[in-house]
């Protein structure tokens, strides 16, 4: 950075850094990777600190930043939330210092000497580079400023070859009779300007005469065509009367001409920067609104940006304004009056330009062309992260500098104006990397859940944000031109009639957390390969996540895991069955064996118990169970299966089983579990938001169940009837109890 000339400033500068910033600016920055977010900052301290730095050196000019273009383009073409800014950086010199040597001169000898002090190489300005460590934009959502991330800088001049980089450039030539030969010498200039526009920019030639614009080529993106409007109008106008209002056909036609470059149709791609180019002999003849005073004023209108002044649609556009003064035989008077009135229509301080061009030196138009797109190659295009805007058409953004030597005076002329951004298709900031990488380790699967990151402004709410799922053979659009997220909002119904939403169950600053959709219709590939897209969605800014091919969100996935717990258990039981099975036809077996006929011969007359065995009689076997040591199973001390019903036999019960779809847990007498998510205290553990940590005890004794509510958010039910909360509840066989939504079948066995 280049220092000032004056060693005031660098005590200035010094004093600054000592001064209580930190106090004076609690920022609320994005500068770290997606932590949570200090307080939000006020700028007024920064202001009043501002103030004190700038009293303290009246004497020269502090180096100014001028915002010249927001553009927010670069958002809806890639979707990331970036917004591109055009600055301009430079310390302004004054006019008279630069022509001070001409002071002595006049006539013909003082304009020459003071077009050639002016298109010398920084004439009226010294360049800066952009401290972009230093740099604060902040944008202001509910009343506070929200820190933006720098992102990446570039020149300018380095940078035209880049989609967007490039000038509107509006060419205000003066017709009238008045201009004599010195009309076709602004063509000439008009030509040279048209002549070196660069790939990205376009151009809207206008003539105007004593009255108002004649001919309009509007705007355009091909030379040729606007050369050929320059070569249409060979002659003057003729002269209306002795003074015209200049003041109000300049205006008029730069309010035109700026207010249509928002619609100039489909095939002129509206660039990042504007600029007016007045070529004229100033004369307005005894007009009283076409003074030196009345210029300053079209300056600043020009300068402010807003066409016309009560724009809260089309987005605010500074306009640098370059005027070439022609000079003509005028009466005295009148001849100071047009000097002093063109001169006061340039604005060095965004970048306008002055000159004079007297007869015969249409030559010089190329050094004109030349100091002018020196100036506009200087400038900065500086990106930035922004996660949040205001839910409105109209923002407001500022741009301050910290610490800097010498101090930079910031930019907040753009308070609640229209700078196109429409919040409803302003994307999610999403950290693609931190969510991929949470997935790499832990992938996403159908009844799971999933963790995005990013920076988000929805301040907690888990009614905000919403998760799509896309199915796999939906395709994504590859481009955003030429549509618009409209198109991902209609497919929003059809994800939602396929089951592909899903709820968030924490929402923080930094970090969001979702139930993803019970549905295996989102899972794309194979194996390692199994991938899963998904778009965000805060249904209070109408905002989404990037939905085109190569940014929407796309992690790595697998398919459900098997219920291992619920497989071991089915298997179990079926190993129970069979031994079952094997031990009643064993029973069966013995006691046909025990009754079978004795040995000896029946006797006489068929009367009378048998004999048992070589006389006797058989021993006796219990029903449905084992003979001992026959190698019968022995359940429950001789017990066969329980009766139908599931009442126990014998009118008491061995054990109480749950069985649900987390599992089958079995209570054998003496037996208490604690139910709930914290897997710390809780035997039955439940990965469900709407299960308390600690939601409800349940044992079994003297062979009944018993289940105790722990005070929980939502509450335990027997057959669909919650239960008082700290109370033992007899649960009896066949009953259906819940915990929250979670629900189990009680049986006895």
């Amino acid at each position: 950075m280049n220092p000032l000339p004056h060693g005031a400033a660098r005590a200035v500068a010094r004093s600054a850094r000592k001064a209580p910033l930190a106090a004076a600016w609690g920022l609320r920055s994005n500068k770290s990777s997606y932590a949570p977010k200090n307080p939000l900052f006020a700028l007024p301290a920064l202001a009043a600190l501002a103030a004190i730095l700038f009293a303290a050196a009246p004497s020269f000019a502090a180096p100014e930043a001028r915002i010249l273009r927001i553009d927010p383009r670069t958002s809806t073409v890639d979707g990331s939330p970036v917004l591109t800014t055009v600055i301009d950086l430079v310390q302004n010199k004054r006019l008279s210092d630069a022509t001070r040597p001409c002071a002595a001169l006049n006539g013909d000898a003082f304009n020459d000497c003071v077009a050639n002090a002016l298109e010398q190489p920084n004439a009226l300005y010294s360049s800066f580079d952009f401290p972009e460590k230093n740099a604060v934009l902040s944008v202001v959502v509910d009343g506070s400023d929200t820190a933006a991330r720098f992102e990446s800088k570039a020149r300018w001049g380095e940078s035209t070859s880049q989609p967007g980089v490039g000038t509107a450039w509006l060419i205000l030539i003066d017709a009238a009779s008045s201009m004599g030969t010195r009309f076709d010498e602004a063509k000439s200039v008009a030509t040279a300007f048209v002549n070196a526009m660069g790939p990205n920019d376009i151009v809207d030639v206008m003539f105007f005469n004593d009255k108002s614009v004649v001919e309009d080529s509007k705007w355009v993106n091909n030379k040729q065509t606007a050369l050929q409007t320059i070569a249409s109008v060979k002659n003057t106008f003729p002269t209306q009367g002795r003074t015209r209002p200049l003041f109000n056909i300049i205006k008029t036609a730069a309010t035109d001409g700026f207010r249509e470059l928002g619609n100039v149709g489909t095939n002129v791609v509206v660039p990042m920067h504007q600029a007016m180019v007045v070529l004229s002999n100033g004369a307005a003849g005894a007009d009283p609104s076409s003074t030196a005073a009345a210029s300053n004023l079209l300056k600043d209108y020009l300068t402010k940006g807003r066409f016309p002044e009560n724009n809260e649609v089309l987005p605010k556009t500074p306009v640098p304004v370059i005027s070439i003064w022609f000079p003509s035989k005028l009466v005295e008077e009148f001849t100071a009056n047009s000097r002093e009135f063109m001169e006061g229509l340039a604005n060095p301080e965004i970048g306008g330009f002055y000159s004079i061009l007297r007869d015969r030196q249409e030559a010089r138009a190329v050094n004109i062309v030349n100091a002018v797109r020196s100036r506009f190659n200087k400038m900065h295009i500086v990106k930035w992260r922004v996660s949040c805007v205001a839910l409105s058409l109209t923002q407001t953004i500022r741009l301050a500098f910290l610490n800097t030597d010498p101090p930079i005076a910031g930019d907040a002329t753009f308070q609640n104006v229209p700078v196109g951004i429409d919040p409803s298709q302003w994307p999610l900031d999403i950290d693609r990397e931190a969510t991929e990488r949470a997935a790499a380790q832990d992938p996403v699967y159908p009844g799971g859940t999933v963790k995005v990151f990013g920076n988000f402004c929805w301040g907690g709410n888990t009614q905000r944000a919403e998760l799509y799922m896309v199915p796999k053979n939906q395709p994504a659009p590859a481009s955003l031109q030429g549509g618009s997220i409209d198109d991902a909002k209609k497919a929003q119904r059809t994800l939602i009639e396929q089951g592909m939403r899903g709820k968030a169950t924490t929402a923080g600053e930094s970090m969001v957390e979702f139930e993803v959709p019970n549905s295996d219709k989102f899972l794309s590939g194979k194996g390692d390969q199994m991938t899963a897209r998904l778009v965000i969605y805060d249904n209070q800014a109408k905002r989404t996540s990037a939905i085109t091919a190569d940014k929407i969100i796309t992690v790595k996935a697998k398919e459900a895991p098997l219920p291992y717990l619920l497989i071991g258990a089915i298997t179990f039981g079926g190993v129970v069955l069979v031994l079952l099975v094997v031990s009643i036809f064993r029973s069966g077996g013995n006691k046909r064996r025990a009754g079978a006929a004795p040995t000896t011969a029946p006797r006489p007359g068929g009367g009378g118990p048998p004999g048992p065995m070589a006389g006797g009689y058989a021993p006796a076997v219990p029903m449905g169970g084992g003979v001992p040591g026959m190698g019968g199973p022995d359940f429950g001390g001789g017990y066969g299966p329980p009766p139908m019903g599931g009442g126990p036999a014998g009118g008491s019960a061995g054990r109480a089983v749950l069985s649900g779809s987390l599992g089958i847990f079995t209570f054998n007498p003496g037996t208490e579990m604690r139910v709930g998510r914290d897997a710390a205290t809780c035997q039955i553990v439940v990965n469900e938001p709407r299960v308390s940590g600690s939601h409800a005890v349940v044992k079994f004794e003297n062979g009944q169940l018993f289940v105790r509510d722990e005070n929980s958010n939502n509450g335990t039910s027997i057959n669909g009837n919650r239960i008082p909360p700290l109370v033992w509840t007899p649960v009896s066989p066949g009953a259906m109890l819940r915990f929250g939504p979670i629900e189990f079948n009680v049986r006895f066995e």
